[in-house]
């Protein structure tokens, strides 16, 4: 294609096209502050980690309870 003809933008949209086709735009924390966070960590939790079920117990009902601060 002629330089005259070539469209300068169409790298910067076809580079934004591809980053968005393989990552996930959803932000992981809907509400900003430790309220979002905490909620966006507890849906994270589960019984797979190296935590002991009293750690796990404990940290469920820290971000539960700064989940509810909102």
């Amino acid at each position: 294609m002629p330089e005259s003809e070539r469209d300068p933008a169409l790298l910067t949209t076809l580079r934004e096209a591809m980053v968005t086709a393989v990552t996930d735009e959803k932000p992981a924390v809907r509400t900003a502050g430790p309220a979002g966070a905490a909620r966006a960590l507890r849906a994270g939790l589960t019984d797979r980690t190296p935590l002991s079920p009293a750690e796990r117990h404990l940290l469920t009902e820290w971000l539960d309870r700064l989940a509810d601060d909102a």
